[in-house]
């Protein structure tokens, strides 16, 4: 009978949790503090939680002086594209970024006190806070102007809060930004109604028996801030691109590739989830790194390290497109540059690093076919003595040797590899072993 009993009461809680969060119900999400990365995914998954669910509305409660323009864009596409009817409720203040998300949204209620507007697009330079240029102005303009048409509000209004030469009788003149008090917002068809609270607003829907169902903020949302920080990004990008240069010199597949491959699949899954990073990102990234491998593997020697320049070129573009919004302010894209570059400049220092201290036996650049030749011996193990016409005969390195590359002996040029990984171009070098159509060099000691 006892277990009877306790089977019957979690049949009926689970059941009063599915009824609480069914169809029916309203979800109410609450974006606080400055709109960013993790905004952005955290009412993408919410708002469709919530459509799947059944839900009635959704609420978006917002206090929020604003935050990241790109972030704020995106955001807007996902409320518009709700597949369930939308709710702003401004508690207190939806400045910049926040004005724009409550005008995407179906309906707009204040709360006591509550103000909305201020939106014109800022720059922090110096330590100091200047406007936009003219172009980024004038598309947030028309941003705003479209999204207040879509949800059949005054347009000018909207613009208004964004471009201080907009001027509209008896509300704002031209030189100032419109911001809305909870009055202004009602006469102008901007607010529904001034509400104390959540029930208040279901009631003025007519739907106050809906029960309300809250959508906490998750700990991802606050990890994809992190980690599309740009001090973050240029160590995933340093870490990625060390791990798979690692990868490519040492024997087998191991910790390094691993590393590697997982600290750019998090820089670039994060950026895709934020909405900043495309395909074009993702080829950008996949064409630098054929370049470089085709400038490691097949061209050196014989390209100046054109291949590998351009291959660094677009890596650089692929990490920087995915960091960046389409009306991204100077100071972050000053920022992504230089997360970029110092995680590539560092990565190309530890490539060398590594070349130069790490033993011999160990390297394999050049592939398979070269990985013998880099880790063989001068002499023949069972005769010990010196193999091929070639061997001792001493040159000099036509080109840089890394380790493929060109020798000059006696006026002759010949294909050669370096038994250390790297040479200069000029160094003197001897002749090791000789396969026919192989030969393999290191660096000529001087003569004591």
């Amino acid at each position: 009978m006892k277990r009877i009993a306790v089977f019957l009461v979690l049949v009926i809680a689970v059941g009063t949790a599915y009824a609480q969060q069914g169809p029916g119900t309203v979800w109410k999400l609450v974006v606080d503090g400055d709109i960013g990365r993790g905004t952005v995914s955290y009412l993408r998954e919410g708002l469709s939680a919530a459509a799947e669910a059944g839900a009635a509305a959704a609420i978006i409660e917002l206090a929020t002086p604003g935050g990241y323009l790109d972030s704020a864009i995106t955001a807007r596409d996902i409320i518009l594209d709700a597949g369930i009817p939308t709710i702003a409720f401004v508690n207190r203040e939806a400045y910049s970024a926040g004005a724009l998300l409550a005008i995407a949204c179906n309906r707009i209620y204040f709360a006591p006190g509550g103000v909305m507007g201020a939106a014109t697009p800022v720059y922090f330079e110096s330590g100091g806070i200047r406007e936009a240029p003219e172009k980024v102005i004038s598309a947030t303009r028309k941003l705003f102007a479209a999204t207040a048409e879509t949800r059949g509000r005054d347009p000018a209004i909207a613009q208004a809060m964004v471009d201080r030469s907009v001027s509209i009788g008896g509300l704002i003149e031209a030189g100032k930004l419109l911001t809305l008090t909870s009055e202004e917002a009602l006469k102008w068809g901007y607010s529904d109604g001034e509400v104390e609270g959540i029930d208040q607003i279901l009631e003025a829907e007519g739907i106050a028996g809906a029960g309300t169902v809250p959508f906490p903020r998750r700990a991802l949302d606050s990890a994809l801030d992190l980690l599309t920080s740009s001090w973050v990004a240029a160590i995933l990008i340093t870490v990625g691109l060390l791990g798979l240069i690692a990868e490519m010199m040492i024997p087998g597949f191991g910790v390094p590739g691993i590393v590697g491959l997982s600290a750019l699949g998090l820089f670039f899954w994060s950026h895709f989830v934020v909405g900043l990073a495309g395909w074009e990102s993702v080829l950008f990234l996949f064409a630098g790194m054929i370049a470089i491998l085709l400038e490691v593997f097949v061209f050196t020697g014989t390209t100046l390290g054109i291949a590998g320049l351009a291959g660094l070129v677009l890596l650089g573009l692929g990490f920087y497109t995915s960091m960046l919004g389409p009306l991204a302010g100077q100071a972050e894209a000053l920022h992504a540059i230089l997360a970029v570059s110092l995680g590539i400049a560092i990565a190309v220092g530890g490539a060398i690093f590594l070349i130069t201290r790490l033993p011999r036996t160990r390297l394999r650049f050049g592939g398979v076919i070269l990985a013998n030749a880099i880790t063989g011996r001068a002499y023949d193990v069972r005769r010990k003595r010196p193999t091929g016409r070639w061997v001792g005969k001493v040159g000099t390195a036509a080109t840089d040797l890394r380790p493929v590359g060109k020798g000059e002996f006696s006026g002759e040029l010949v294909d050669v590899v370096c038994e250390e990984g790297f040479l200069d171009k000029g160094t003197t070098i001897v002749v090791t072993k000789d396969e026919g159509y192989r030969k393999v060099v290191r660096k000529k000691e001087a003569e004591k």
